[in-house]
């Protein structure tokens, strides 16, 4: 098994001993065909070098449609990992036609696409019509431990970008002043200066909400270990990771939009608002002033992780699937599903 990952500055040798760890070059960098040249040569010379039966691609990109072509080629089975609920909806690819053709055959070309919720299934058979597998398998996370018997804020995690929504939570901590903020936004490329401005700005107004600098996953970790919830105001998501980093450590979720196959509500994992500001200000209050007596939430949400999340059940999952692409002999590039399969749609797969 082979992981191939750009340049790391500390890269820890892998406790498992059949797993590689490939650094491929860096991103080209350069803007137009030129860049995407080299992009797309660096790339192809990564996957050459992984020499891979199965290959899983798990970025919403047009790699997806590189890395189609070269298991085509090489006659590899290839499976699209979705990342969440925007791989479906396009936003993107906006602006960029071409870019977005790749990515849409690449995606089409996969002998599997792997989505995390049932939601994501639909949206699937909904954006790509005619696709010939769609397996629902979830994201997996190892607990680390329980969190803290102390909680002391609020804490919003992710990048900063507009559809995370971050001057919603700048919103809350001015809505229940007597409750601590902390929030760690993420600035990268995709970040508007105007944004990043804008959340600082607000951010000085409010004196229960701090901002913390970058972390390290060790770090960001033993912030929300003393989080009362792990708050999300995103538009759309599909299973964040932050939020099972803080149900395994008994941390319950705040969502505003955003309920996974409405476990959060189902399961008991804190309180989804279900887009009511309301209710999203009302549960706020209700996890602070019970923050220090949580522990049958605490442990619904670590059971939860546990059941569903842990490696051993969603390893055995992705192994099984692996496998079976393994042994079957792959097809080349697909052709465009006809038009009345296309009109027709396909049943969504539960595998």
């Amino acid at each position: 098994m082979a992981l191939v990952v750009f340049p790391l500055q500390d890269p820890i040798v892998p406790e498992q001993p059949h797993l590689t760890i490939l650094q491929r070059a860096r991103h080209a960098g350069r803007r137009g065909a030129a860049g995407q040249v080299l992009e797309g040569e660096r790339m192809w010379r990564a996957l050459h070098r992984a020499d891979a039966r199965v290959y899983v691609v798990r970025t919403g990109t047009p790699a997806v449609g590189l890395a189609a072509l070269f298991c085509s080629v090489r006659r590899r089975a290839f499976v699209f990992s979705s990342a969440g609920t925007n791989d479906f909806t396009f936003e993107d690819f906006a602006t960029t036609p071409l870019r977005l053709k790749l990515y849409r055959l690449g995606v089409r070309a996969a002998q599997a696409l792997v989505v995390q919720t049932r939601e994501q299934i639909y949206l699937a058979h909904e954006a790509f019509p005619g696709l010939r597998r769609v397996d629902e398998i979830p994201s997996f996370f190892e607990p680390p431990g329980r969190g803290a018997a102390d909680p002391e804020a609020f804490v919003w995690i992710a990048r900063l970008v507009p559809h995370k929504r971050p001057l919603e939570y700048v919103a809350l901590a001015q809505a229940l002043p007597e409750a601590r903020f902390r929030m760690i936004a993420v600035e990268g490329n995709d970040t508007p200066p105007a944004l990043a401005a804008d959340l600082r700005a607000a951010a000085a107004r409010v004196p229960n909400l701090e901002l913390l600098g970058p972390r390290s996953h060790v770090e960001t970790g033993e912030v929300l270990a003393r989080a009362v919830a792990s708050v999300n105001t995103a538009e759309y998501e599909g299973m964040p990771n932050v939020f099972l980093e803080a149900w395994a450590r008994g941390v319950p979720a705040l969502s505003l939009n955003v309920d996974p196959d409405g476990r959060i509500a189902e399961q008991g994992l804190g309180v989804a608002a279900n887009g009511s500001w309301e209710r999203f200000v009302a549960g706020a209050r209700d996890l602070w002033y019970g923050r220090r007596d949580r522990s049958p939430l605490s442990q619904r949400t670590r059971t939860y992780v546990q059941t569903v999340h842990s490696p051993d059940v969603v390893g055995a999952r992705w192994q099984a699937l692996v496998e079976e692409l393994a042994r079957a002999r792959p097809r080349r590039w697909p052709r465009r599903p006809s038009r009345a399969r296309t009109a027709a749609g396909a049943s969504p797969s539960r595998r």
